[in-house]
This record gives C-alpha cells, sequence and structure tokens, in this order.
C-alpha cells in the first residue's frame, strides 16, 4: 500500500507544480530557482 501512497504524492507533486508554472506564465513571471529544483528532482521521483 505504501507504493500507492507515493504514486499518489507524486501524481499530486505533479500537479501542484504544473498549476504553479501555469500561475507564472498568466502573470509573465519566472521562478529559475524553483525551475531547477524541478528539473532536478524530476528523475528523482519518475523512476520510483
Amino acid at each position: 500500500m505504501k507504493e500507492g501512497n507515493e504514486h499518489s504524492k507524486n501524481n499530486e507533486f505533479y500537479s501542484n507544480c504544473t498549476a504553479y508554472f501555469e500561475f507564472l506564465r498568466h502573470k509573465e513571471e519566472t521562478d529559475y530557482d524553483f525551475e531547477d529544483e524541478y528539473y532536478f528532482t524530476l528523475p528523482a521521483i519518475s523512476s520510483k
């Protein structure tokens, strides 16, 4: 059951990041520090 919970958290992470990036696009702003962390973290959580 733990694996299902991790999958749920990963989906929530993706959804939250997507919403944040969309929010930034609408405001025509960037957050390069967050983008760096996102793209650094993405392979780690995607490989599970």
